[in-house]
C-alpha cells in the first residue's frame, strides 16, 4: 500500500488525453503530479474514448493518426517531466476533503493532494427515455456504435474452431443463445493501437480484441467472510467493453442448446457407394469382400467406438486400426466386440513389442472413419451431427476418447490430444454434460526443452499438445461419465468452486488481462438473430454494420462522429439517413463533403425522432415533422451518435 503521508501538488483522476495533457502541463510548471488511470495490465494506462477511433485528422501537427497513437504521444510528453509526473495504474474509488487537503483512496493505496482535477471521461449518450421504443429495441436494430473490430482471432463455428479471417459467408458461428447462426457480413479496417488480451479461468488460451469490443459478462455475489455464500447469487448478463474488464470479473461462454437425436446414419450419406435394398454392394466381388448394411444404428456403443478411434485409431487404405498397450485387455476386447456389433465385421489382433494392434479389413468402413474424423491425430475432428446429439450418447464418445488418450491423476482426470479442433469440441461437449474442464495448450518448443522418454525410448514433439483436465467441483460428474469413480472423492472435505454453470452458460472469472500494441488489419462479423458470436473463451457482441446489408438505416445526430458512422454504414446499407435536430450537420468540412457526395446518404435536418416502432426488430421511426409527406420513415436500423455523457459520479 502506498505511503498515506505522500502528498502531491496536483492529482489528476483519469488517464485519457485530457488527463495526460493536464499532467504534462503541471509537470512543466514543476508541480509534483500524479495521474491515476484504471489498470488494464498494460505498461502504462492511457486511452479514453479517443482510443476507439482509428482516424484522428484534426489534431495540430499530425495529418492523420489513430486515437491510441495520439494518447501515446501525449503520455510520452507528460513522462518527459518524470521528475515531477507519476502515472499510476490505479483506480480511484473515493475522494474526500479533510483538514484543507484531499484524501484519495485507490484500489491499491491512499494518497493526499492539494488540488484534484477530475478527468474521468465520458460514455455514449443514449436516446432520451421520452423516445418511445429506444430501450425496447436496443440490440434489436438500435445500436450505439457502427464500428466493432477485433483482430484476427479464433472463433467457434459449426464443428470447428477457425481464425475469424478464414470464415466465409457459408460459415455458421456459435452465438450467445447456444445455437449456430449465419454470418451476415464482414467489416475490415487497418488498426494501430492497443489490443486487450483476456484470459479466463479454465479456458486458458487468451482472447485478444480491441478495447471497445463488448463482451457478455455477469455479476457474481459470493459474499465475504462470515457472509460467504456456498451457492453464489448471479446477476443478469450485461455487455461490457473489453477495456473496462477487470481481473475477477466474470465472462460467459454458451452451452450448445441445439439437440438433434439420430437413430441411424446411412453410409451412403458420407461415401459414394453402390447400394440396393439398404445394402452396400462391393465394387469388386472377392472372397474377402462383405456386404454391409447401409443403415447403421447410432447407439451409445457406436459413439464409444468413434471415441476409441479419435484417440487411438488410424485408417490406412483398406485397414482400420486401433492401438493399445498390450495390458489394456478390457479396452482391446471392448473395441473388437463393438466392431462386430456395429458393423458385423471380424477383427484381427496382433502385437508389436508392448503394443496391441486391432485391425479390421474393410475399405468402406475405413473410408467412413476417414471422412467423419480424419486420419491424422493432429487433425482429427468430431462431425457436426455428433456435436448436437443428446448428452447421454455424447458421454459414450467421451468415454472412448478418455480410455484411449486419458489417465487418472491424483487430483483429476486428464485427457491429452494434439488436435486443436477436437480439444475445443470435447470441451464444448463436456459443457453439455454439466462439466467445465480446464483446457491448456502446451507449446511443442517448450515441451522439447526437456528430455522425454516412453518405455526407455527418447521422444520429441512435432505438434502442440492440448490438455483437458477435470477436477474440483466437477470430479463427481466426470466420474459418472467415465464410469470410473475418482479416489479423491472419498477423501476430500472441502470443494472450492472457481467457475459455475448457470442459465445455459459457463460462468468464468477473468484470471489475467494484458495489453499489447498492434499495427495491422482488424475485422469483425455481423451475425443474424442474436447479434453475437463466440471466441475461444467467451461471448462477444458482433459488428452491427454488416447486419444492415442492403437495408435502410438512419444515424441520429449531426456531429463528426455521426458523419463517420454514416459513411461506414453506407458501405453495407442500401440507404442511410442522417436525422439531425438543427439546420445542418456539424461535421468537419472534409467529412461533410464526403457525406454530400455519397449517393447512399441523405440528411434530414431540423427533425427529431419521437418513436421507434417494430415487432421483434426495428421497422420504422416516427418523426416530429413530415418528411416526403409522412411522419413515419420505414427503416430497419437506428444508429445513435448524439455525443457522450461525462462520467462524474466520483466527484458528486
Amino acid at each position: 500500500m502506498a505511503d498515506k503521508k505522500e502528498t502531491y501538488d496536483f492529482v489528476v483522476i483519469g488517464a485519457g488525453v485530457a488527463g495526460l495533457a493536464a499532467g504534462m502541463y503541471s509537470g512543466r510548471l514543476g508541480l509534483k503530479t500524479v495521474v491515476f488511470g484504471k489498470s488494464y495490465g498494460s505498461e502504462l494506462p492511457v486511452g479514453g474514448v479517443i482510443t476507439t477511433t482509428n482516424s484522428v485528422e484534426n489534431y495540430p501537427g499530425f495529418i492523420k493518426l489513430t486515437g491510441t497513437e495520439l494518447s501515446d504521444k501525449i503520455r510520452d510528453h507528460a513522462l518527459y517531466y518524470k521528475e515531477f509526473v507519476d502515472i499510476k495504474e490505479e483506480e480511484v474509488v473515493e475522494v474526500k476533503k479533510e483538514s484543507g487537503c484531499f484524501k484519495i483512496k485507490t484500489n491499491k493505496g491512499e494518497y493526499q493532494g492539494k488540488t484534484v482535477l477530475f478527468a474521468t471521461g465520458t460514455k455514449w449518450r443514449k436516446l432520451p427515455k421520452e423516445v418511445k421504443g429506444s430501450i425496447e429495441f436496443e440490440n434489436k436494430g438500435v445500436a450505439y456504435c457502427a464500428l466493432c473490430q477485433p483482430p484476427d482471432e479464433t472463433i467457434i463455428t459449426n464443428s470447428n474452431s477457425l481464425e475469424i479471417g478464414k470464415v466465409t459467408p457459408m460459415t455458421r458461428v456459435l452465438t450467445k443463445d447456444g445455437t449456430y447462426q449465419k454470418i451476415a457480413g464482414f467489416t475490415r479496417s487497418e488498426y494501430k493501437g492497443d489490443l486487450v488480451s483476456i484470459r479466463p479461468r479454465f479456458f486458458n488460451e487468451a482472447v485478444t480484441l480491441t478495447p471497445n469490443h463488448p463482451i457478455l459478462t455477469i455479476e457474481v455475489d459470493r459474499g465475504k467472510g462470515a457472509d460467504y455464500k456456498k451457492d453464489p447469487v448471479f446477476g443478469e448478463p450485461e455487455w461490457k467493453e473489453a477495456g473496462d474488464l477487470r481481473e475477477g470479473d466474470n465472462v460467459l461462454y454458451p452451452i450448445i442448446k441445439e439437440n438433434k437425436d439420430l437413430d441411424y446414419i446411412n453410409l451412403s450419406d458420407f461415401l459414394e457407394l453402390r447400394n440396393r435394398d439398404d445394402l452396400v454392394i462391393p465394387h469388386k466381388k472377392t472372397h474377402t469382400s462383405k456386404t454391409l448394411d447401409n443403415k447403421v444404428k447410432l447407439t451409445g456403443n457406436l459413439l464409444r467406438l468413434f471415441g476409441y478411434y479419435l484417440a487411438e485409431g488410424s485408417a490406412v487404405r483398406h485397414d482400420l486400426r486401433f492401438y493399445f498397450n498390450k495390458n489394456e485387455t478390457e479396452y482391446i476386447e471392448d473395441v473388437r466386440k463393438l466392431i462386430k456389433e456395429c458393423f458385423g465385421l471380424e477383427s484381427n489382433l496382433s502385437y508389436r513389442d508392448n503394443v496391441a494392434i486391432i485391425s479390421t479389413y474393410s475399405k468402406v468402413i475405413c473410408d467412413l472413419f476417414k471422412v467423419l474424423f480424419d486420419k491424422y491425430s493432429h487433425s482429427k475432428k468430431i462431425p457436426h451431427f455428433i456435436m448436437l446429439l443428446p448428452p447421454e450418447k455424447q458421454k459414450e464418445l467421451i468415454k472412448g476418447v478418455w480410455r484411449g488418450d486419458g489417465c487418472t491423476r491424483e487430483k483429476d482426470f486428464c485427457l491429452v490430444t494434439t488436435s486443436r479442433k477436437m480439444a475445443y469440441q470435447i470441451r464444448d461437449i463436456l459443457l453439455r454434460c454439466d462439466v467445465i474442464c480446464s483446457l491448456q495448450r502446451r507449446d511443442k518448443e517448450k515441451l522439447n526443452k526437456k528430455p522425454h522418454k516412453i518405455e526407455g525410448r527418447d521422444v520429441s514433439f512435432t505438434k502442440d499438445k492440448y490438455h483437458l483436465t477435470v477436477g474440483g467441483q466437477f470430479l463427481e460428474k466426470m466420474s459418472e461419465i467415465l464410469g470410473d469413480k475418482h479416489l479423491k472423492i472419498e477423501n476430500r472435505k472441502n470443494i472450492l468452486k472457481h467457475a459455475w454453470i448457470n442459465g445455459g452458460f459457463a460462468v468464468l472469472p477473468v484470471r489475467k488481462i494484458n495489453r499489447k500494441s498492434y499495427d495491422g488489419e482488424v475485422l469483425s462479423i455481423g451475425v443474424e438473430g442474436t447479434s453475437s458470436y463466440v471466441t475461444k473463451g467467451f461471448i462477444v457482441h458482433n459488428c452491427d454494420a454488416p447486419l444492415f446489408k442492403k437495408k435502410d438505416v438512419c444515424v441520429v445526430g449531426g456531429s463528426d462522429s455521426a458523419a463517420k458512422d454514416a459513411l461506414v454504414l453506407a458501405e453495407h446499407a442500401n440507404k442511410v439517413y442522417i436525422i439531425y435536430r438543427k439546420e445542418e450537420i456539424r461535421a468537419e468540412p472534409v467529412n461533410k463533403q464526403r457525406v454530400a457526395e455519397n449517393k447512399k446518404i441523405e440528411v434530414i435536418n431540423n427533425t427529431n425522432i419521437t418513436e421507434i416502432k417494430g415487432k421483434d426488430f426495428v421497422e420504422s421511426v416516427v418523426l416530429d415533422k413530415a418528411y416526403n409527406g409522412s411522419k413515419e420513415l420505414k427503416l430497419q436500423g437506428v444508429f445513435v451518435a448524439i455525443g457522450h455523457d461525462i462520467l462524474s459520479s466520483l466527484a458528486d
